[in-house]
């Protein structure tokens, strides 16, 4: 890991054109990750330009730079492409591959390791309860090659959205001392846990309020109650004048009944994919499932897309939750 960290100093240090990536279907990480890197690398004077096919959904709209975020880019003249928390390359989006693979040099920096790194330089590890964690450490070299401190309130700000997002406020197992050391740091640096996890996770639209009320209404577990799988139809959108990204954290509340081990949500967003999130409880293994289907993440969350009708996606879906968990999967209310 010291020898990548260098590459990637040397190989940044070096750069002057600069695009960094997130995953598809964005969450705090990837964009915390991103956006923390990005006001890293402007402060040293180079041009960025970060990236998230889908956007920055509203929920993350109040982080520091989320206003450069760019869905897509005809630039072709990068020197150094940055993807972070993506799994794989597909992940960043189909779209942006040709952008991101025109570079130099590409890294991948990313606590999933199940699809395997890509890239010229990795910046792996799965012990990292969130990509942030690799990302801190990144600026953190940086700042040392450039002889000062690159670690503001909005770097820390971006970097304590990652780790409250994917460690759940720091309840999921995940989560190590060397996470709450830097959660330390980041709030000596101004950024307090408090008002970013009530922006994340307590300050739901109307319309994401009612989603998850109908995709609690359609929930269904299977008859010993280990997988548990909702739905949000095309309707449901349609009728409640609501977008994708206020579906965020719905899976969440589906995997929290007593006894699933996995909990399932299908969207089916108007004229596009059945979007599914899958999020597991220690000891299950999500990931392997979505792989199935063309998707990743980690083993504990993971997220896939299937074509409609949704119908077929949650009969294959489960019907993989039933194979790799292994048990009888007869819907119950």
């Amino acid at each position: 890991m010291r020898a990548s960290y260098k590459r990637a100093v040397e190989a940044l240090c070096g750069a002057q054109r600069i695009v960094t990536a997130s995953h598809v279907n964005p969450d705090g990480d990837a964009l915390g990750s991103i956006l923390a890197l990005t006001h890293a690398l402007k402060a040293l004077g180079k041009e960025v330009v970060p990236i998230s096919t889908d956007g920055v959904p509203d929920i993350y709209a109040w982080m520091p730079g989320a206003d450069w975020v760019q869905t897509s880019t005809e630039r072709r003249d990068f020197d150094v492409a940055v993807v972070c928390d993506a799994g794989t390359l597909e992940r960043a989006g189909n779209s942006q591959t040709v952008a991101l693979e025109s570079a130099t040099i590409m890294i991948d920096i990313d606590h999933h390791v199940a699809d395997g790194p890509f890239g010229d330089i990795q910046i792996v590890d799965d012990k990292a309860a969130a990509t942030a964690e690799l990302v801190y450490s990144l600026i953190r070299a940086l700042g040392t090659a450039a002889g000062r401190d690159l670690v503001s309130r909005e770097i820390a700000e971006c970097l304590m959205t990652g780790l409250i997002t994917d460690t759940g406020s720091f309840r999921f197992m995940n989560v190590t001392p060397r996470t709450f050391y830097l959660a330390a740091r980041l709030q000596k640096h101004g950024a307090d846990p408090a008002p970013i996890a009530e922006r994340v996770f307590e300050n739901r639209s109307l319309a994401g309020l009612k989603l998850l009320g109908r995709a609690l209404d359609s929930l269904l577990v299977s008859a010993d109650g280990r997988v548990a799988w909702a739905a949000v139809t095309a309707n449901d959108f349609l009728e409640l004048h609501a977008a994708d990204d206020e579906t965020e954290g719905i899976v969440n509340q589906i995997r929290a009944i007593r006894g699933a081990d996995v909990g399932v949500l299908f969207r089916e967003i108007p004229g596009r994919k059945i979007r599914v999130s899958l999020r597991a409880r220690e000891g299950s293994d999500v990931n392997a499932i979505a792989a199935v289907f063309g998707g990743g993440g980690h083993k504990l969350a993971s997220g896939c897309s299937l074509d409609p009708p949704l119908v077929d996606a949650v009969r294959l879906v489960v019907a993989e939750c039933v194979r790799q968990v292994g048990i009888d999967a007869v819907p119950t209310r």
